[in-house]
């Protein structure tokens, strides 16, 4: 029996690979490639994107800054940072009986994030950008230097557009973490179960 070890590089992870053979038979074959959050080959589009909400992502957010997760414990560690989380919320199966009840599972988010789901859409309802724009300028206290941090998940582009328009918005310190709450859990950081922040009339939520 031999054992031959590969080492197989991606982008953001190292994957060691054993190969097991033992006479003329494979016992076993693993091989974990980590598919990279960025990518060099995606343009930023000209707007907001409104293609596969999971797809590549591009590696630039122009007018902003990529942050990734160690970078963003840093700045966390220097506080007054504001936390965006733009997934989407859940939505109840539509095949499931009116009279049946639904619990939607718990949403993590980073500590201290504001949860604004709809806000990363390519055509966002007025209600919800209206949202978007107000929780900004209130948690900011309307300075536009502000440190936002802006994510949702790995390969999504919810955050990606959403970051363009808190940068739209004029303001000047706008990060976008591309690898998501994924990657934040990942690297062994904490999280911790938030609830959707959503419009309520005068776009900020009593």
């Amino acid at each position: 029996m031999t054992v031959r070890c590969v080492e197989v590089s991606s982008p953001y992870r190292v994957e060691r690979v054993r190969l097991l053979g033992c006479g003329r038979w494979l016992m076993a074959v693993l091989l974990l490639i980590s598919l990279p959050v960025l990518s060099d080959d995606v343009p930023e589009p000209e707007g907001y994107w409104t293609g596969p909400v999971n797809s590549e992502v591009p590696h630039t957010v122009t007018g902003g800054t990529v942050i990734h997760t160690q970078g963003l414990a840093g700045l966390l560690k220097a506080g007054d940072t504001l936390l965006i989380d733009v997934s989407n919320a859940p939505v109840r199966p539509s095949g499931l009986a009116p009279e049946a009840t639904w619990l939607p599972l718990p949403h993590d988010s980073i500590p201290g994030s504001l949860w604004i789901p709809g806000a990363g859409q390519g055509n966002v309802a007025p209600d919800v950008e209206q949202h978007f724009t107000a929780l900004l300028a209130q948690k900011s206290a309307g300075n536009l230097d502000q440190p936002i941090v802006i994510y949702c998940h790995e390969r999504c582009w919810l955050s990606w557009n959403a970051a363009k328009r808190a940068i739209r918005l004029g303001y000047r310190h706008v990060y976008w973490l591309p690898e998501g709450i994924e990657g934040w859990r990942t690297d062994g950081f904490k999280t911790e179960v938030v609830q959707p922040q959503e419009p309520r009339g005068d776009g900020i939520k009593k």
